[in-house]
């Protein structure tokens, strides 16, 4: 596992930048996101804070102040046939009190490098790879456990052949690996690497709605061996354009999952994402995924999911921007070892923030933050509150 991860490391390493742009849950209807109109931007950041729960504690709270700061580099140059971005952000964080068991200083990297290049009017190649490492849950990727515990280094490796065989029928080609590995000696067999082999037809039924035939092979592998699958995914779409800004992509099938250990089913999959833009003002997106994903819990062999989230920028004034984001999971484990039930979770997360721009390039910012699980073990319950304060620059 360690190897195999490192491999993907090493093809993320090319290059990095800020966000998650364009992955995991974020990638649904998403086929590239480039922005040319700051070709080189450097950040700098200070933040202080509060933690009501830092390591998600379901007997023993103990709350914390902590202090915090992000350096980080944006690149986005390129024209209409090649477009690149890249970049990269590191934020540490340091806990005056911290919970036993948990590191004082606390390291978060995250970076992503994305291309796209069209080699003639008929074929277009695009790439999208991210990493990081980092100690909070990122609910928007839909990879990692929905509890902070110790770090984990996630890796992301997607490319893309698009091919236009008529004006109307065109292909997409891809193949994405990524992998997830945990710091936290509790989690070691719950590490794991992902390949997928993917095919779609494409057909422009009109100017607004497009058709979608998928089919997808996902191979998995676990470090404890017992959650190793092979899927099948047999999936039919649309993407519908509801205005110039506004777009809906809808996939809806079936996954044939093959299991090493606990047989084979037949299981409902249905991923969809909403996106509305208005200028430069508002930005609105919704995605939602129902399906099987990686059991995070001991040795348990299945883990069928619903997720879905709502995440908004909007630009009140020349000076003030706010954001906000809501998810909500639900999680149904089962195939529980010996002495163990299976048992169902929910997670609902909720985030605020605020900018204001005291000057040109210096903003003052705010932030809140809520998370809480219920579940049917109730050593995962917990709830935790975040508020935070800083200072941000760009250059």
């Amino acid at each position: 596992m360690n190897k195999k991860l490192s491999l993907l490391t090493a093809a993320a390493t090319i290059g990095f930048a800020s966000s998650a742009s364009a992955q995991g849950l974020l990638n649904i209807g998403r086929l590239d996101d480039f922005d040319r109109s700051v070709p080189l931007a450097f950040t700098v950041g200070l933040s202080a804070g509060y933690d009501s729960n830092p390591n998600s504690s379901s007997f023993n709270e103990q709350a914390s102040s902590f202090i915090g700061a992000n350096i980080g580099l944006d690149y986005n140059t390129g024209d209409r046939r090649t477009a690149y971005n890249y970049g990269l952000v590191y934020s540490p964080l340091y806990y005056f009190d911290a919970p036993y068991g948990q590191d004082d200083y606390l390291h978060n990297v995250r970076g992503s490098f994305n291309w796209r290049h069209r080699v003639n009017p008929r074929l277009t190649l695009s790439n999208s790879a991210y990493l990081a490492y980092e100690v909070e849950p990122n609910f928007g990727i839909g990879a990692s456990v929905a509890r902070r515990n110790a770090n984990y280094l996630y890796g992301y490796e997607s490319f893309a052949a698009t091919y236009a065989w008529t004006r109307r029928l065109s292909t997409v080609t891809s193949y994405t690996l990524y992998g997830v590995e945990y710091d936290s000696d509790d989690l070691q067999g719950e590490n794991m690497f992902s390949h997928t082999f993917a095919n779609e037809f494409r057909y422009a039924w009109s100017r607004v709605d497009t058709l979608a035939l998928t089919y997808r092979l996902q191979i998995g592998e676990y470090d404890n061996g017992l959650g190793d699958f092979t899927s099948h995914f047999l999936l039919a779409g649309l993407d519908h354009k509801f205005g110039p800004r506004t777009l809906g992509s809808f996939r809806a099938g079936a996954e044939i999952r093959d299991r090493d250990n606990f047989g084979t089913d037949t299981l409902p999959y249905f991923e969809g994402a909403f996106t509305y833009s208005v200028s430069r003002k508002t930005d609105l997106r919704w995605y939602t995924r129902i399906g099987m994903e990686n059991t995070d819990v001991g040795a348990f062999g299945d883990r069928y999911s619903y997720r879905t989230g709502l995440t908004a920028n909007h630009r009140f004034t020349t000076r003030l921007a706010g954001n906000a984001g809501l998810h909500y999971i639900h999680d149904e484990f089962d195939r529980a070892p010996e002495n163990q039930q299976a048992f169902d979770e929910d997670v609902f997360a909720l985030s605020l923030g605020v900018d204001y721009a005291l000057y040109r390039n210096v903003t003052a910012n705010a932030g809140y933050s809520f998370t809480m699980s219920e579940s049917g073990s109730e050593f995962r319950d917990f709830d935790r509150h975040l508020f935070s304060v800083g200072l941000g620059a760009r250059f």
